[in-house]
C-alpha cells in the first residue's frame, strides 16, 4: 500500500495478528497511555517489509455482535502514511458496520473516513474502550460516539 496513493513498492502490508505480535502491539499501547492487549483474537496488524508491526486495529463485537473499534493504534513515525485510514477500511469491510468512542483530536480523522455521530444512549457500554462517565480526563478529550454504516 504505497502511501501516495499512487504504484509502487507497498509501504505495509496488513495481516492477522501473530501471538509473536504482542510484545510490539503491546508497546505501541502502552505509549498511548492504553493497558497491554488481553490477546490477538480479532485484531489486524500493519507491517513494514521487515514484518515489524507499525499499526495495529483490533475489533471487540457488543451483544449484537456489531463491531467496535478497540483500539486502532499506529507507530507514531508511521502516522501520515496512510496505515490508519488502511487498518479501518479492512476493518469496514471485513465487519460492517463499525462504531468507536472518538476521542480528542481523532474526531476529525474518524470524520474524514465516513464516521457520523451517535448517541450515548445507542453505544454499548461493554463494548467501548472504557466507561467515561467518571474519568477525569473527560473534558479533555471530548468522547463522541461514532459510527461507520
Amino acid at each position: 500500500m504505497a502511501s501516495d496513493g499512487q504504484q509502487g513498492p507497498a509501504l505495509f502490508t496488513l495481516r492477522d495478528a501473530r501471538e509473536s505480535d504482542l510484545p510490539s502491539v503491546d508497546f505501541m499501547a502502552l505509549g498511548e497511555g492504553m493497558d497491554r492487549m488481553p490477546g490477538i483474537e480479532r485484531m489486524r496488524v500493519a507491517v513494514n517489509d521487515a514484518d515489524e508491526v507499525v499499526g495495529f486495529l483490533r475489533l471487540q463485537p457488543d451483544a449484537q455482535g456489531v463491531a467496535y473499534v478497540n483500539p486502532v493504534v499506529v507507530y507514531p513515525t508511521w502516522r501520515g502514511q496512510g496505515v490508519g485510514r488502511a487498518l479501518m477500511d479492512d476493518a469496514h469491510e471485513r465487519a460492517g458496520e463499525l462504531r468507536l468512542i472518538a476521542r480528542g483530536t481523532s474526531v476529525g480523522f474518524y470524520r474524514k473516513l465516513g464516521f457520523t455521530n451517535m448517541s450515548w444512549a445507542d453505544t454499548d457500554q461493554s463494548a467501548a474502550s472504557e466507561d467515561c462517565d467518571g474519568c477525569p480526563y473527560r473534558a479533555d478529550c471530548k468522547p463522541q460516539p461514532m459510527r461507520l454504516v
